[in-house]
């Protein structure tokens, strides 16, 4: 059993990952930790608590973390994820609180609680675990690993020509993290970008389902009427289900050690993940990037655990 706590910012996409969480049987999911990122926090967190509520799930401890990234102005994502995250849809009042602990004490507690045993899982940008690191080293030495969905290596960003939006909207915070020592792996835009689902697809999908698939097919359509028309994807790009689906069958994607680091002072680069590929004496690797990814698997897993579990 993968035990992970999944740092994330609700998100329609973050939404799906949740579910797929869920859905599946080789994870347990310890807390969930929430940040700005697509929204406020404030959002997020009730975006969280809202989601495992329309799941039945309302055991699984919830934790408010950061509202700022650590050096820059907040940024949002509200045109590709509504002004409250998930797609204007009106999701349950949530039944249950956040926990009075924040979010980046808990990662602390848990991660010193079970040495080796915790895996992070982050899909939004990495501002509480970076906190973490600050305030007690340590778990660099006692995480299982880490997986994090952000950066665009070989490819460009989503936010600017050079960054993608988790990776830019705390740079200083991915700049902590990627050189913290610890064990990870980098689930990219390159890949990414290349895991989609067309809207006739989830249309047939979600045709006369129940409330979990049904919230799931009125995101969509957020994105599918409002951001998709104005941009260059059509189709529904499955960022955060991927990297969660990677953290407990990594065999979906194709890994390659690298060197990536991330540019802080650029005026026009600002967030960009730089990857040395190469050996080198001076860059030895400091985590496994994605490079390819098994898109038509991945798909048929996410919509075949979905069904069985929110039919």
């Amino acid at each position: 059993m993968l035990r992970i706590i999944l740092d994330t910012d609700p998100g329609i996409d973050d939404a799906l990952a949740f579910f797929l969480a869920l859905a599946s049987p080789e994870v347990q999911i310890e807390a969930i930790t929430t940040v700005s990122g697509n929204v406020h926090v404030d959002h997020t967190t009730r975006n969280a608590l809202a989601l495992l509520t329309l799941a039945g799930r309302t055991d699984i401890p919830v934790a408010r973390g950061c509202a700022d990234a650590l050096v820059i102005p907040q940024v949002h994502a509200a045109e590709v994820h509504g002004d409250n995250g998930v797609g204007g849809v009106v999701l349950p009042a949530p039944a249950v609180q956040p926990v009075a602990q924040h979010a980046v004490d808990l990662i602390i507690e848990r991660v010193l609680a079970a040495p080796g045993e915790i895996t992070l899982v982050t899909i939004g940008p990495l501002t509480n675990i970076a906190l973490a690191l600050r305030r007690e080293s340590s778990v660099a030495q006692k995480v299982r690993e880490v997986v994090m969905m952000g950066g665009a290596v070989r490819v460009p960003g989503n936010v600017t020509p050079s960054a993608e939006f988790n990776i830019y909207a705390d740079p200083h915070a991915a700049h902590a993290v990627f050189h913290a020592g610890w064990p990870m792996r980098l689930v990219s835009l390159d890949v990414t970008t290349r895991v989609l689902l067309a809207r006739d697809q989830v249309m047939t999908w979600t045709q006369g389902a129940g409330k979990v698939k049904t919230a799931m097919r009125e995101m969509m359509a957020y994105y599918f009427d409002v951001f998709a028309p104005t941009s260059d994807t059509p189709q529904f790009q499955m960022h955060d289900p991927l990297c969660l689906a990677s953290a407990f069958c990594p065999d979906l994607i194709t890994w390659e050690p690298a060197y990536v680091d991330v540019e802080l002072a650029g005026s026009l680069t600002l967030g960009e993940t730089v990857g040395y590929f190469k050996p080198s004496a001076h860059r030895p690797p400091n985590m496994q990037v994605s490079a390819a990814a098994d898109a038509e698997r991945f798909i048929r897993l996410f919509l075949e655990r979905i069904d069985q579990t929110f039919p």
